[in-house]
């Protein structure tokens, strides 16, 4: 009886140790399953992250090839007004210097207005023009250009009037 009881004791022990263990491992899965679950969730969330990092990305790079399509019609204008405000420049410059050198080449030799052949400069008074400056010019006298054009008040010279350099 002793043996029995002392079996049948053995073997209580034993089963609920096995449910014990049973139990244990149904636990131990349970929690296997939830941190899978818990695992899976987290990576369908990272996935839509980057699902959405990706279209952010490309429509970010739409965007900068449309603003680099801009940018280069923007420069290819900007050189083609460059050139044609350098043409207009040169154009205007060119006519100005045609006009200037056209007043500024006098003849070789030149009446003055004594009436006697001399050598010099025919020069046409310009705005702002003075008698002592256009001497300075030519590196002539002041005195020499009055008495080479007979000029009785050299405070009344005229813009557009013609006078003689003497050399």
């Amino acid at each position: 009886m002793k043996k029995t009881l002392l079996t049948a004791l053995t073997a209580t022990l034993f089963l609920s140790g096995c449910q014990t263990y049973q139990t244990q491992t149904h636990a131990s899965q349970a929690r296997q399953t939830q941190d899978q679950l818990i695992q899976e969730e987290n990576q369908r969330r990272m996935a839509g992250r980057m699902e959405t990092l990706e279209m952010e990305i490309g429509r970010i790079s739409r965007e900068l090839d449309s603003l680099r399509k801009t940018l280069d019609i923007r420069y290819t204008n900007l050189e083609r007004k460059t050139e044609d405000d350098k043409r207009e420049m040169i154009s205007r410059l060119t006519s100005q210097l045609e006009k200037l050198l056209a007043q500024a080449a006098p003849p070789a030799q030149a009446q003055s207005a004594s009436g006697g052949n001399a050598y010099g400069y025919e020069h046409i008074i310009q705005q702002g023009e003075t008698l002592s400056t256009i001497a300075k010019a030519y590196n002539v006298t002041t005195k020499a250009i009055i008495e080479a054009n007979n000029i009785k008040n050299p405070n009344l010279v005229a813009v557009g009037q013609k006078i003689f350099i003497p050399e």
